[in-house]
């Protein structure tokens, strides 16, 4: 049985480089380096989450914006937006199962560390593998209760 937990995101800040090249610029700021394409990393101040070509979002209350903005420069710019997203946690070991019935994801594919970008009932999502019985799934908040409905009726 998969359970499902959902919790807005407090503190989530997203970043985005002009040159996604720049990534090593931050890891003594951010205490990580930044993950490559389709992954995840942490640290002791959250988790970075690579969402885009040139974006990341970090997702704990750890992250200092302004020492970030400070060591960007003129290279990119860090935005709060925590408040815009739901986190749920799928834990169990047919996660992957539930996921799967409304994602367009390869949710057998996914691997600890991963994250993908896909769909979740016509709603843009954020998916990261945690490991092999959990994985984290963002969602806008304004699709929330579309989504997590969807979930909650399965699970009845």
């Amino acid at each position: 049985m998969t359970d499902h937990t959902a919790t807005r995101v407090g503190t989530m800040l997203a970043l985005d480089l002009w040159d996604a090249g720049d990534a090593a610029l931050l890891d003594s700021v951010l205490g990580l380096t930044l993950p490559t394409a389709g992954q995840a990393a942490t640290g002791a101040a959250g988790t970075a989450l690579r969402v885009g070509p040139r974006r990341w979002w970090l997702d704990g209350d750890g992250f200092d914006a302004a020492a970030i903005a400070a060591a960007l420069g003129d290279r990119g710019v860090v935005t709060a937006n925590g408040g815009a997203w739901v986190r749920t946690t799928l834990t169990g070991p047919d996660w992957r199962d539930r996921l799967a019935g409304g994602a367009l994801i390869d949710a057998e594919a996914l691997t600890p560390g991963q994250v993908m970008v896909t769909l979740l009932f016509h709603a843009r999502a954020v998916v990261h593998a945690r490991g092999a019985d959990a994985c984290d799934v963002y969602v806008p908040a304004s699709y929330a209760a579309h989504c997590l409905g969807h979930w909650h009726e399965a699970a009845a």
